[in-house]
């Protein structure tokens, strides 16, 4: 009797229907590049294996000084489907702010402490500065937090505040210092 108890639980949990595990994740990200221009970029990343490098193809949204971006990704899972929507809003104290603009395509750098390779093949929002040639290393101030709300689950949140040496070379480049998914995958080429 002591066994067939602890099975009939065990086969009762089994037998229950997993919950689909929606959720919702805002996060909002400020960045300060003092020697700099700070961008905001939406698009797919690709990774290109002969130059170990990446690409973003995609939209400018905000260039300044000081750029800050706001998304929400929600994300419902049910049965036998999945959906994604995604809302981002950038905003800049001091420069350009485009809410669409032309797919281009930029060539990107991966700063200190970002990995870009988990990412390529999706949709991401990407925070990157250029040091202007001619200019010296520019100073970047990163302020991010993030919150999931999930439906049968804890909360969570996390912020970080970091600061990184972006250098400056004779061509210019977008170095990237922050990139998040925006939940889905990348249309095929």
């Amino acid at each position: 009797m002591k066994v067939a108890v602890p099975l009939c639980v065990f086969a009762l949990v089994l037998s229950v229907p997993l919950v689909a595990q929606d959720r919702t994740t805002k996060s909002r990200t400020g960045i300060k590049a003092h020697e700099g221009r700070a961008v905001a970029m939406t698009g797919c990343l690709r990774g290109d294996a002969l130059s170990n490098g990446y690409t973003l193809v995609g939209t400018m949204s905000a260039a300044g000084h000081s750029i800050k971006s706001k998304s929400k990704v929600k994300t419902d899972i049910d049965k036998h489907d999945r959906t994604v929507k995604t809302n981002t809003k950038t905003s800049v104290d001091d420069g350009v702010v485009a809410t669409t603009g032309a797919m281009t395509t930029f060539a990107l750098v991966p700063g200190n402490g970002v990995d870009l390779s988990p990412h390529v093949g999706q949709q991401v929002q990407i925070s990157a500065v250029m040091v202007e040639p001619g200019h010296r290393d520019a100073d970047v101030k990163i302020k991010d937090k993030t919150t999931i709300d999930r439906e049968h689950a804890p909360d969570t949140s996390a912020r970080s505040e970091r600061k990184v040496e972006v250098p400056h070379n004779a061509y210019g480049q977008w170095t990237v210092v922050s990139v998040k998914p925006l939940g889905s995958s990348c249309p095929a080429q």
